[in-house]
């Protein structure tokens, strides 16, 4: 479940007939969702 929501960040769509996402967009989704923690950071720092 959390390796579908974070290649959803990555790009993949995960329709019926996809099958399992890859590697590359499981790492862009990490990258996504890094981004998004820094962000948060950010913003609770001021």
């Amino acid at each position: 479940q959390v390796i579908v929501w974070i290649a959803r960040l990555g790009g993949f769509l995960a329709r019926k007939g996809d099958g399992e996402p890859g590697l590359k967009t499981l790492w862009r989704g990490i990258g996504v969702l890094h981004h998004l923690l820094e962000g948060a950071q950010l913003a609770a720092k001021t």
